[in-house]
């Protein structure tokens, strides 16, 4: 049986970043992202050979624990970036820049 290529798949990383922002705002608990760039606002990432390191940068609402939050974004961003393009993420990195009241 003969296999046939398909040909090459690319992913902008604007796009991975987009997915990142979608999962971290998606976290009960995130107030905001923070960052420059209006589509990926609050997310940065570069790779690490084949694997992703994702840095979010974000505010968190009043109530929530800090450390909880924190790792359900790191879960919710590294499993919407595998499911969405089979990528692996090496380490998303969190940085909590305030809290909204």
């Amino acid at each position: 049986m003969e296999t046939k290529k398909l040909g090459k798949v690319e992913i902008n990383p604007n796009a991975l970043e987009v997915i990142a922002n979608i999962a971290a705002t998606e976290v009960e608990g995130v107030s905001k992202l923070l960052g420059k760039k209006v589509y990926s606002r609050g997310v940065e990432l570069e790779f690490a050979g084949s694997e992703l390191v994702i840095d979010v940068y974000c505010n968190l609402k009043s109530g929530f624990s800090v450390a909880k939050t924190a790792r359900k974004i790191q879960e919710n961003v590294r499993n919407s970036i595998f499911n969405m393009t089979e990528i692996k993420t090496k380490t998303v990195n969190v940085n909590i820049l305030g809290i909204d009241f």
